[in-house]
C-alpha cells in the first residue's frame, strides 16, 4: 500500500463522467480534496452531461470534458491526460469501465476509486458502498482514504447574487401568493418518476388552495408529460434556461416538489425546501440530506414510486407551505 503522506501529491486528477445528480453528490468530496491539498493542482474530468454542475466550482483548477459518445476522440483525451503527469487519480465512479481504463492508462503513482467487482483490478485502493451509506458518504470515505477527510456533506453550487437578482426580476412574486415549483420529468425514467396523472392531480389541488401559484418545470423530452395540466395565472410553465438559472429561480420559491431527479439535487444544493418522492434505494443513497426537506417514501425496493398517493404528497406540501 502506498503511503499517502509520503506521496504528497502535487497533481491530482478526479473523475466523474456521468449524470448531473451524480456530480452534485461528488461536490462535497471536491471540497474535501481542496481543503486537504490546498497547494496541489486539482483537475476534474467530467461529462458533457454534468459539466454545468462544476463549471464554476471553486475547488478545482482545470475542468476536462470527456466526449463519452465520440469514441474516435478518446485516444486524444487519454493521451492528453496521461501527459499531464498526475501523482494521484481518483475515480469518484469506479464502477465505470471507461473511467477505470482511463485511470489505468494515465498510470499515476496512486490509483483509487469507488469499488465495483468488475473494475477493482484497475485500482490500488477502493472504497465500497456500505449498507446505509448515502452516495455522498461513499465519496467522502474515498476522499478520506487518500488523505482528504471531511464530514461536511453540503453540496457546492455557487449561484451569483446578480443571477439571483435577475431571477427575482424575471419571476416577481405576486402579493399574497406562495410559490411551489414542481418537476414532472424525466420522461425516459419511468420507474423513478412519479406518474404524470398524479402530478396533474397534485397541482390541481395545490392551485385550489387559492393562495399558491405553481410553476411546472420540465426537461428536454418531457413535452409529452404536459398535456394534462390546466394552465392559468396560478399554473404556469417554467420557460427553461441554464442549470444556474434554474437554481436562481428555485431561490424565488417556497417549496419544490419532485421525484428522484437531477433537479432534486440542484434544489438541495441551493437550500430550497423540498418534498421528494422516493423509493427505498433512492432514499438510502440519493435523498436530500438537510432537515429542511420532507421525504415521501413509496416503501418499494429499488427506485419505483408508483405506490405513493396524491393524498400523501399533498399532505406533505400543505405541511411545508
Amino acid at each position: 500500500m502506498i503511503d499517502i503522506k509520503a506521496l504528497n501529491p502535487k497533481k491530482i486528477l478526479l473523475l466523474r463522467m456521468d449524470r448531473i445528480g451524480d456530480m452534485f453528490c461528488a461536490t462535497p468530496a471536491l471540497r474535501a480534496f481542496r481543503q486537504a491539498y490546498p497547494d496541489a493542482t486539482i483537475d476534474l474530468v467530467c461529462s458533457e452531461g454534468n459539466r454545468a454542475v462544476v463549471q464554476d466550482n471553486p475547488h478545482i483548477d482545470n475542468l476536462f470534458v470527456f466526449p463519452l459518445k465520440k469514441y474516435w476522440l478518446w485516444p486524444y483525451h487519454f493521451l492528453r491526460l496521461k501527459l499531464r503527469g498526475y501523482d494521484m487519480a481518483v475515480a469518484l465512479n469506479g464502477i465505470s469501465t471507461t473511467t477505470s481504463r482511463l485511470v489505468s492508462f494515465i498510470n499515476p503513482k496512486l490509483k483509487a476509486g469507488t469499488w465495483a467487482r468488475k473494475t477493482e483490478g484497475y485500482y490500488d485502493l477502493t472504497v465500497g458502498l456500505e449498507p446505509g451509506d448515502h452516495t455522498i458518504d461513499q465519496q467522502l470515505k474515498l476522499a478520506a482514504a487518500v488523505g482528504a477527510p471531511s464530514e461536511d456533506v453540503s453540496m457546492v453550487f455557487p449561484v451569483g447574487a446578480d443571477l439571483k437578482e435577475r431571477a427575482r426580476a424575471k419571476f416577481p412574486r405576486r402579493e399574497g401568493k406562495k410559490r411551489v415549483a414542481v418537476f414532472i420529468g424525466n420522461a425516459k425514467k419511468v420507474d423513478t418518476r412519479w406518474p404524470e396523472d398524479r402530478f396533474v392531480e397534485l397541482v390541481r389541488r395545490i392551485v385550489e388552495r387559492g393562495d399558491t401559484e405553481v410553476h411546472i418545470v420540465a426537461g428536454p423530452g418531457d413535452e409529452g408529460l404536459l398535456g394534462g395540466f390546466t394552465w392559468s395565472d396560478d399554473c404556469v410553465l417554467y420557460p427553461g434556461g441554464s442549470l444556474k438559472e434554474l437554481g436562481a429561480f428555485f431561490g424565488t420559491c417556497d417549496l419544490f416538489v419532485t421525484s428522484s431527479s437531477g433537479p432534486m439535487h440542484l434544489a438541495a444544493a441551493v437550500d430550497v425546501p423540498m418534498v421528494a418522492i422516493l423509493a427505498d434505494f433512492t432514499f438510502e443513497c440519493w435523498r436530500p440530506l438537510a432537515d429542511i426537506h420532507r421525504i415521501v417514501q413509496s416503501g418499494q425496493p429499488g427506485v419505483q414510486v408508483g405506490t405513493v398517493t396524491v393524498d400523501a404528497v399533498f399532505e406533505a406540501v400543505n405541511e411545508m407551505v
